[in-house]
């Protein structure tokens, strides 16, 4: 009884929950731009990686030559090499390590070789023609995420582009902490090397400078013994 005649002094109902349905959808397009603009930077970061694990150039051997052209690659990194004559003409090819040779074929007018590198550092892909004749060879070589079928593995584990894309993001970071990684390294080495050098030669001069104070004053003992023994002084 206490409630009759009384009204809603805050407008309709049904108008009350309008607010928090337009917030929530802001935030949903908030999160599909936020979503859109990481999707976007992955795609630049993935298509940076392929710019630096690629490489497809058409080179000209000359009669009786041998080119070679390298690869800075990381510690158990993928790298693809790949090979096709112009005109079916045959050439030898060679994939040296920075300490081994890791592939090797001769008289061959196409080739493709992949492997895991077991050290980081420059790996060489070498063409050598020993024909009496110019020869142009299509060479491909690709490394890290780009030398990896990404499409059989979404097959296999049922990723989704946006995963595949991570996958490539997280390989090209870890190829390139690893290149950071051996290239500290190698500055510690040249470092070390440069301190022991150092070191040598400044032993080295002081040795020279204690071997001719010694020589000089063994020449004046010398020359005073002998002019006493000639009676000069």
């Amino acid at each position: 009884a206490g409630c009759q005649g009384r009204r809603w002094e805050g407008g309709p109902l049904w108008a009350a929950p309008s607010r928090p349905s337009h917030a929530l959808a802001g935030r949903r397009t908030a999160g599909s731009m936020a979503g859109m603009r990481i999707a976007l930077c992955l795609a630049v970061i993935a298509g940076s990686g392929l710019m630096a694990d690629a490489m497809k150039v058409l080179v000209k051997i000359g009669a009786k030559e041998k080119k070679c052209f390298g690869e800075q690659v990381a510690k158990q990194e993928l790298l693809v090499a790949e090979f096709e004559t112009v005109g079916d003409k045959k050439v030898g090819f060679t994939v040296v390590s920075p300490h081994a040779t890791i592939f090797q074929e001769h008289e061959r007018h196409k080739v493709k070789t992949a492997f895991t590198t077991n050290e980081a550092g420059p790996h060489w892909m070498c063409i050598e023609n020993s024909e009496g004749e110019p020869v142009e060879v299509h060479l491909t070589v690709l490394a890290g995420p780009e030398a990896k079928d990404y499409s059989q593995v979404a097959k296999k584990e049922h990723l989704e582009e946006s995963q595949i894309t991570l996958r490539k993001v997280e390989e090209s970071l870890r190829n390139y902490h690893s290149n950071v990684l051996y290239i500290r390294a190698r500055e510690q080495r040249m470092r070390q090397t440069n301190d022991s050098t150092a070191f040598r030669v400044i032993g080295f001069c002081l040795f020279n400078v204690v071997l001719m104070i010694g020589v000089g004053g063994w020449q004046m003992l010398y020359f005073k013994r002998f002019f006493r023994s000639k009676k000069i002084i």
